[in-house]
């Protein structure tokens, strides 16, 4: 291979796994002005049968997205006059942190796989990328499957979640439909972020919380039917659409 092909190749290798790279250590370093506290959900946060939610508050169900928040499956969120809580099975850290990396950085690999196959003109090259590409495709689609069921095993044996509760005050950016990739998952779901875009459009409602380690993150749940999905963001402090 002719050396300006090698440093083409390189250049592009180290561009695509920086951008990648990026966007994962944004996904989970931005900190947060406070921080969440976890704690065994209650009756009504569990969704368990006959529990009265109390006055002042509001409860919606739904089906968590799997970004930084880290729930998977199903959900409940209860709005609270000054605080809010989300309980439902929820990832353990390293193990979502695992997963967003292995998927993020193979499918960082496929742009300069792709691009040595135009340039040499060979078809083991091509591939190669559209095996990185189907890979990284099932990462992210295995764990998307899976989380939900694995995660219910966290559940205590009378049925109820873990919940993270935080302050009200401490929502930001709250929006309905495709902000529920802010935060580096318009990176690292880039190939497929349309489709989810499309599909969260009215119903997907997503925004920034803090977590308990006092990070930020993003969470993002699809809540039926629309006016639901309203109702819940503006509880929250307003949403775009």
């Amino acid at each position: 291979m002719p050396l300006w092909q090698l440093v083409s190749r390189a250049l592009a290798t180290l561009g695509s796994l920086a951008w990648m790279s990026a966007a994962i250590v944004r996904l989970f370093s931005s900190r947060s002005a406070g921080v969440a506290s976890v704690r065994e959900a209650t009756d009504v946060e569990s969704a368990l049968v006959g529990a009265a939610v109390p006055d002042g508050a509001r409860v919606f169900d739904a089906w968590s997205y799997r970004v930084g928040a880290r729930f998977a499956g199903r959900i409940r969120i209860a709005v609270y006059p000054d605080r809010v809580v989300v309980a439902g099975p929820r990832v353990p850290r390293a193990l979502y942190q695992l997963w967003v990396w292995i998927q993020g950085l193979l499918l960082a690999l496929v742009l300069p796989a792709a691009l040595t196959a135009a340039l040499t003109l060979r078809g083991s090259w091509l591939l190669a990328a559209g095996a990185l590409f189907a890979l990284s495709f099932a990462v992210s689609m295995g764990g998307a499957g899976l989380r939900p069921g694995l995660d219910e095993l966290f559940v205590d044996e009378i049925g109820r979640f873990r919940a993270l509760e935080f302050p009200r005050t401490s929502v930001r950016e709250v929006d309905i439909g495709k902000g529920w990739s802010k935060g580096g998952f318009d990176v690292v779901l880039f190939p497929y972020k349309a489709g989810i875009d499309a599909m969260s459009e009215g119903n997907a409602v997503s925004f920034f919380a803090p977590d308990e380690s006092g990070r930020e993150v993003r969470f993002a749940m699809t809540v039926y039917p629309a006016d639901g999905a309203r109702e819940l963001a503006d509880l929250l402090g307003g949403a775009t659409a």
